[in-house]
């Protein structure tokens, strides 16, 4: 019996050893932001002039396209055309027309070169029949016959330089006419506003388009940014002149390298890739652009993991 008692004695004694017995404290030190070396964020590429929308000054079908989309062209190049044969009509019978003016203005010069002989033949037989009057070797009818043939003849003149003058204007205007014509035919046709590539046409050929219709996404030559935003948490932390690590998204795998070269001065709501309907995080953010190294590693458009080194 005493043996009983001697055991459970223990065994309580062992129980309360043990469950009296504390684990040591794990020593847990304060999140400090000053020790973060570096930060993520997703990001958009984009060209540094950014991408723009391509439209049409006229209306009308479209006939060709000339450049496939991803192909880089210099400015000026005639990138669509519209349907043009209207304008063409136009033009036609413009000219047409201006061919006309300008045989007339050749026949009104050649008349008026014909009146001015006369006029000088005039002047000379009105003088001589005048000094023949004085001399009494002639009449004063004669004298007065020449000098009125001389006056009428000055007057045809003046009559034929008027009708060349005018019908020199009415040249002009078709000229402008023609000029203009020619500038509503040469709208329908689409140039590149600068160097660049289309990105995407949104027509195709066959189909008719509006004034201001947009055509294609257009993103001009230049360096290649990458649009990300940085907690307002770490905002401070960011400058220009950091170097960045450039990731396809989810992975380690580095395209690029880069260089901050622009930090928003203000802080504004999240808005890359940010269309998500339970999104309800009210937090603002600090827009940053880096400048890719290798543009060429990376599409536009796409979405990557930026990492810059604080």
């Amino acid at each position: 019996m005493q043996i009983k008692y001697f055991i459970f004695a223990l065994s309580t004694l062992l129980l309360i050893s043990c469950g009296g017995k504390k684990d040591t404290p794990v020593k847990l030190e304060k999140y400090k932001v000053g020790q973060i070396d570096q930060i993520r964020g997703v990001a958009r590429i984009e060209p540094a002039a950014k991408i723009s929308p391509l439209g049409g000054q006229s209306a009308g079908q479209v006939v060709e396209i000339h450049v496939k989309a991803g192909v880089f062209v210099k400015k000026g190049t005639l990138l669509v055309s519209l349907d043009q044969a209207l304008d063409q009509a136009q033009i036609s019978q413009s000219e047409a027309k201006l061919l006309t003016k300008q045989e007339r203005i050749h026949a009104l010069e050649a008349k008026v070169a014909a009146i001015r002989l006369k006029v000088n033949i005039a002047d000379t037989e009105q003088k001589r029949d005048q000094q023949l009057a004085k001399a009494q070797a002639g009449t004063q009818k004669a004298a007065f016959d020449a000098e009125n043939a001389y006056k009428n003849l000055n007057a045809e003149l003046a009559i034929a330089l008027a009708d060349l003058a005018e019908a020199k204007a009415l040249l002009g205007e078709t000229k402008s006419e023609i000029n203009y014509a020619k500038k509503l035919c040469d709208n329908k046709n689409i140039y590149a506003p600068s160097d660049g590539m289309v990105l995407n046409w949104d027509i195709k050929v066959g189909q008719t388009i509006t004034v201001g219709s947009k055509l294609a996404d257009y993103a001009p030559a230049g360096d290649l940014i990458a649009i990300t935003e940085v907690d307002e948490l770490f905002a401070m932390q960011v400058k220009n002149g950091q170097k960045v690590k450039i990731n396809m998204q989810g992975t380690s795998n580095t395209l690029s390298t880069g260089t901050v070269v622009f930090c928003s001065p203000f802080l504004s709501k999240k808005s890359i890739f940010n269309d998500r309907a339970d999104n309800l995080e009210d937090r603002r953010v600090r827009e940053v652009h880096v400048r890719i190294d290798q543009p060429k590693a990376v599409l536009i458009g796409s979405r990557v993991e930026c990492i810059i080194s604080l």
